[in-house]
């Protein structure tokens, strides 16, 4: 069956006779007489082509191109006018409608025009599938790669993002956590609400417990006023604790309880304030020796690692390097609108350290992205070499 299309004329003869020649040719047709009647016709089809009057009723062609346009996008409008101009036709293009066609037109015109109409739809369907492919296989979110490793990471980071699971993110300094941690966000039924972090090895001991829990008025010298804590901050969202293996102990105990609750009671205060929040963990150190060695509570180890999601170092996976280091060149080096190519020297093949935090770290133009990465430019073109590093 062909696509559904939408015809808009207040002359009933005109209409009609649009109707009866694309169904005849195949096509699912709806008609209506002004932008009332259009707009309702809008909901329970998907329209592929509407061809409209360039005057209606209620209002003219170019106000219900900008009504079909806000609706669907990618549907395609043909604006029809017995009073052509140049300018009308102009303008209209510049709105989005596919073509002008001035009255009267035979029905052969008209077929052409809708089967050009169509081929453009599906080509711009077809190149933003391209598109979405290609961003699925080179990276997810901000996380670029497209080794095997990578690809099974992003994979794990799709699946889990459709669940409301406690993610534990564990990965050397400079390998993505926070990156991981933002698609996660991102992509997951709690997008619409806030991502709050907090970076457990940033805080002294005595300002993490109140940026967690919040406090009442007077619960400590300096507390002038009560202040809600990040728990509740990140309320029908998600809360990030970076390197959660360095909160102290006795904090690690309340956060439990908070997990079990489901409430948060603020510093120096009794009432139990209800949080729903989604908790994403991070460290860089291996969780089990933390376990042994007491820096994570066991039992808060068992809470958080609902889906452990481990991301490897830069020296696992090499084959990524050109993808990073161009990306990196295409932001804070390479500013100059020509295309100076980029070149890998050295194969690859030895063995790359791990990367500052974060790889991307932003730099001056021009500065070598990460030690241990030369960049050469010479004869207009971009050479990276890490040989002997």
């Amino acid at each position: 069956m062909k696509p559904e299309v939408l015809v808009v004329d207040d002359e009933p003869s005109i209409a009609e006779a649009l109707r009866l020649i694309l169904e005849r040719d195949g096509y699912v047709v709806e008609t209506a007489r002004n932008i009332t009647e259009a707009s309702a016709r809008m909901d329970g089809h998907d329209f592929s082509v509407a061809l409209v009057d360039l005057v209606l009723p209620d209002g003219d062609g170019m106000g219900l191109l900008k009504v079909l346009k806000g609706r669907d996008p990618d549907i395609e409008v043909i604006i029809m006018t017995g009073h052509g101009s140049i300018s009308k036709a102009v303008e209209a293009t510049k709105e989005g409608a596919f073509y002008f066609v001035t009255k009267p037109f035979d029905s052969a015109e008209m077929l052409t025009l809708l089967g050009k109409a169509l081929e453009r739809r599906h080509l711009l369907a077809e190149t933003s599938d391209l598109r979405r492919q290609l961003a699925e296989q080179l990276g997810y979110g901000e996380m670029l790669g497209s080794s095997p490793t990578m690809r099974r990471v992003f994979e794990l980071l799709d699946s889990v993002a459709a669940s409301d699971a406690n993610v534990f993110i564990v990965g050397e300094s400079g390998t993505g956590k926070e990156l991981a941690a933002n698609a996660v966000h991102a992509k997951s039924p709690r997008a619409h609400g806030p991502l709050v972090k907090i970076n457990c090895a940033a805080l002294p001991k005595d300002l993490i417990e109140s940026e967690l829990f919040g406090h009442v008025k007077g619960a400590f010298t300096g507390a002038t006023s009560e202040r809600a804590g990040l728990l509740e901050e990140a309320h029908k969202g998600s809360l990030l604790l970076d390197e959660i293996t360095e909160m102290p102990a006795d904090l690690q105990a309340k956060l439990l309880r908070v997990l079990e609750d489901r409430s948060v009671r603020r510093l120096g205060g009794g009432r139990a304030v209800p949080v729903d929040f989604r908790l994403i963990s991070s460290t860089n150190r291996e969780p089990e020796a933390a376990v042994r060695e007491g820096s994570l509570r066991q039992d808060l180890y068992f809470r958080i690692n609902t889906v452990t999601v481990e991301l490897p170092p830069l020296r696992e996976r090499t084959q990524d390097i050109p993808m990073l280091a161009k990306s990196f060149l295409d932001r804070f080096i390479l500013k100059r609108p020509r295309d100076d190519g980029l070149e890998q020297a050295g194969g690859g093949g030895a063995p790359w350290p791990p990367p500052p935090h974060p790889l991307l770290e932003d730099a001056p133009p021009r500065h070598p992205p990460a030690p241990g990465l030369r960049v050469v430019f010479s004869g207009g073109r971009c050479h990276l070499d890490h040989r002997g590093f």
